[in-house]
């Protein structure tokens, strides 16, 4: 009997750190669609739409009560914690009421990803502590085209939730999404010798192949860049991504 209630436990757990996903897939399917403002093609979010729809709370909550510590594949912990970042980020920015950048939540001591904060299955969390204390430290580079800052320059919103059973595709379309759209993920600006690519891959180099950018991006555009190919960054735009 014993046995059978910690089997019905273990399940139980499992089911709810899954429970959301439906609607969240309904979620972005409903308020996310490709745009393009100020020379950006961006995914933008109908943040007006998102908070008055009830599975944003109803997604939320799940998130934050789930037990993360019952993930046990590196997958699972990465799926569910990419989740949990952009439905917080979401969350942050249809509870304060934001309508120009995600910047603006920022205070005089502390920006936004520092300053607000949630109870994850009991435990006080930032956006900030799940993205470098969590998320990256799962080494897995491709995190950064996945997890979305709210502005139109960060890698865009996925229009699904991700998920443990086919992650590693899903992280694998997120780069190639991002290397193919030149208007803030990859330009080649003289053939091979010069390209520029997200500020992203600037402010977490060392993630990229340990600082090697040029070596990791010829994983993917092996016919554009080699090891003198001079990489530089398109300028950064924290204007809310939205419709």
């Amino acid at each position: 009997m014993k046995k059978i209630l910690i089997l019905l436990a273990l399940f139980q757990l499992s089911f709810n750190a899954h429970a959301y996903e439906s609607d969240l897939d309904g979620l972005l399917k409903s308020h996310v669609k490709t745009v393009t403002q100020s020379g950006i093609q961006y995914n933008a979010v109908n943040y007006t739409a998102w908070a008055k729809d009830q599975r944003h709370l109803k997604v939320r909550d799940e998130i934050l009560k789930t037990n993360a510590n019952t993930l046990k594949s590196k997958d699972q912990k990465l799926a569910y914690w990419i989740n949990a970042y952009n439905v917080l980020t979401i969350d942050l920015i249809t509870r304060e009421k934001e309508t120009e950048s995600i910047k603006n939540l920022g205070s005089l001591f502390k920006n936004p990803w520092k300053r607000f904060s949630w109870k994850v299955n009991g435990k006080t969390l930032t956006l900030d502590g799940i993205e470098h204390g969590i998320i990256r430290k799962l080494n897995d580079p491709r995190i950064h085209f996945a997890i979305n800052c709210a502005a139109k320059s960060c890698p865009d919103l996925r229009k699904e939730a991700y998920r443990a059973n086919k992650l590693n595709a899903q992280l694998q379309h997120q780069v190639n999404l991002t290397l193919s759209n030149t208007t803030k993920g990859f330009k080649s600006t003289n053939g091979a010798k010069a390209v520029k690519v997200s500020k992203v891959m600037d402010w977490f180099a060392e993630d990229f192949n340990g600082g090697n950018v040029n070596k990791w991006l010829q994983t993917y555009k092996k016919q554009t860049v080699n090891d003198s190919t001079k990489i530089g960054f398109f300028d950064y735009d924290w204007s809310l991504n939205k419709q």
